[in-house]
């Protein structure tokens, strides 16, 4: 009796079984696709360190306008999350100290609540010409003697040496720093005449040179006006270094007085 009962329930167990393992198909697998979309949140957007020095870079330059900006935040692990749909970054609240060369802002995500406070240090940049050795003075500076370096814009000014053409050929008036900014002030030309040397006094004109003796009563390198004394008539004139010990003057009646 027991045998014959076990018997009859064995196809139903098997259909059931059967009946289970049929996969889901048509609506029912619809229903569970879209239970399963719904249920997935979808992801931040998230702004790094890129995003973030782009903007501030974009907004200081419009401050910061000598030189090539350069730029270093206080806190290097900037990251900004925001929900699908916000919009992209913007700076607000600058605000910016040229003497420090400090900045402070706040990085939003538009069309959102997510703002960052952010600080740091921005200056302007400039490359300037700078004596890679010491040069002592009556040594001409040549174009070995000449590196370049970047030196922040607001350390420079018009008496700074901006090219290498300001510097080579020239020599210190006194001792001039390496690897630092050299100022217009401390550089003459080589000296062609020492004071109390006997000198040529030239003139030039279109159809003749003119020239007779004089004593210089000042040292002057090429380019230079300074004193002399013509040794024939005892005036003194000034007149323009063109070499050693040769001055040039522009007054056809100096040298005939």
């Amino acid at each position: 009796m027991i045998r014959h009962t076990a018997t009859r329930r064995l196809p139903a167990l098997l259909l059931g079984a059967a009946l289970l393992a049929v996969p889901v198909t048509g609506q029912a697998a619809s229903a569970a696709v879209a239970a399963a979309t719904v249920s997935a949140p979808a992801p931040d957007v998230v702004y790094g360190m890129p995003h973030v020095e782009a903007v501030l870079s974009d907004a200081l330059s419009r401050v910061i306008t000598a030189g090539r900006l350069q730029m270093e935040l206080d806190n290097r692990a900037v990251e900004l999350r925001a929900p699908q749909g916000a919009g992209g970054l913007a700076v607000e609240n600058l605000y910016y100290s040229p003497i420090q060369g400090r900045f402070a802002a706040e990085i939003v995500v538009t069309g959102s609540q997510v703002r960052l406070p952010v600080s740091g240090r921005a200056f302007g940049v400039v490359q300037i010409p700078v004596l890679s050795r010491r040069i002592i003075p009556g040594d001409v500076i040549g174009p070995g003697d000449v590196d370049w370096q970047d030196v922040r814009a607001d350390q420079t000014t018009s008496d700074t040496a901006a090219t290498d053409a300001q510097l080579i050929g020239m020599t210190p008036k006194r001792g001039v720093s390496t690897n630092q900014p050299v100022r217009l002030r401390d550089l003459q030309s080589p000296r062609m005449v020492d004071k109390g040397a006997m000198v040529t006094i030239t003139l030039t004109t279109q159809s003749m040179t003119l020239t007779t003796q004089g004593k210089a009563l000042q040292d002057g390198g090429r380019g230079e006006v300074i004193r002399v004394v013509n040794t024939q008539s005892n005036r003194i004139v000034e007149a323009t270094v063109a070499g050693p010990n040769v001055v040039a003057v522009a007054k056809p009646g100096i040298i005939a007085q």
